[in-house]
């Protein structure tokens, strides 16, 4: 004859064992929802309407906008650009090897553009449907990489991947610095630490091994970069305040801690891809 035993009538070992293996299953169903949203196909929605004189378009994904256009009631440029900028983001987005990871905001003179992978992948102009003859060229230039900026940002949140930060003071820094911000380069890394701890730095400061710092041959000192070990995925984001490699086919030398991060600690050299962030 079965018989079933309840938690509460088992054995404290038996209750102590039922226990773990329900909060196992909690936790595995818990990671398993998480993973399964990012298969869902986004919804990528263009709107348009009047508002007063103007017309006024927006894209928005799963319901929260991610991009405005504004122009004159009769002039459907708005509306045009809202659009075609919702129609390549549902490409790009439903695609299986979309990765948000990989997505970084960057811009060409007036035109905000998102890279993926390193490479450009969409273009949008944040002032579709506007008179731009007032605004000068550093405007533009700003307005364009707020624009990806704020969009690149909803779409990782979205995905999961954690926003990009520190972006936010590119508007009062003039257009020759944006184009550095968005530049990807790829190539090998290698690692320094031990005997060159505590040694100055190019910048003045002292190495620490534990920090997440990198030399690189030119970037401005304090610049911000998104590591990406190409061959594990792992990922970090470094502050450059030394200069180096000095050795032919690497662009950028880590910090141990970064390499750490990376999972290059004990092959030494790992083939990266380095986004500018700041």
């Amino acid at each position: 004859m079965e018989s079933t035993i309840g938690i509460k009538a088992a054995p404290k070992a038996v209750r102590s064992l039922l226990s773990a293996c329900a909060a196992s299953i909690a936790l595995t169903m818990f990671a398993t929802s998480g993973a399964s949203a990012r298969d869902i196909a986004p919804e990528i929605v263009s709107r348009v309407w009047l508002d007063g004189g103007s017309q006024v378009a927006t894209v928005t994904l799963d319901g929260d906008e991610i991009a405005r256009f504004k122009a004159d009631d009769d002039d459907d440029e708005a509306a045009e650009e809202a659009e075609d900028l919702a129609g390549k983001l549902q490409e790009i987005l439903s695609d299986k090897k979309f990765d948000a990871n990989l997505l970084v905001p960057a811009r060409e003179e007036g035109k905000a553009i998102l890279k993926f992978d390193g490479n450009a992948v969409c273009s949008f102009d944040p002032l579709a449907g506007q008179d731009s003859d007032d605004i000068d060229e550093k405007k533009q230039a700003t307005m364009a990489f707020d624009a990806s900026t704020k969009l690149v940002n909803k779409v990782r949140v979205a995905f999961g991947a954690p926003p990009l930060s520190g972006l936010n003071e590119i508007a009062d820094k003039p257009a020759s610095k944006l184009e550095v911000l968005g530049q990807t380069f790829t190539g090998a890394a290698s690692w320094y630490g031990g005997r060159f701890n505590g040694r100055k730095c190019s910048d003045g400061t002292r190495f620490n091994q534990e920090r997440m710092t990198a030399a690189h041959r030119s970037l401005p000192f304090g610049t911000k970069i998104l590591v990406k070990n190409r061959k594990t995925g792992d990922s970090c984001v470094v502050e450059v305040n030394d200069r180096g490699p000095f050795i032919d086919g690497r662009v950028i030398d880590l910090s141990k801690a970064a390499a750490r991060e990376l999972n290059m600690l004990s092959s030494g050299i790992a083939y990266v891809e380095c986004t500018v962030l700041q």
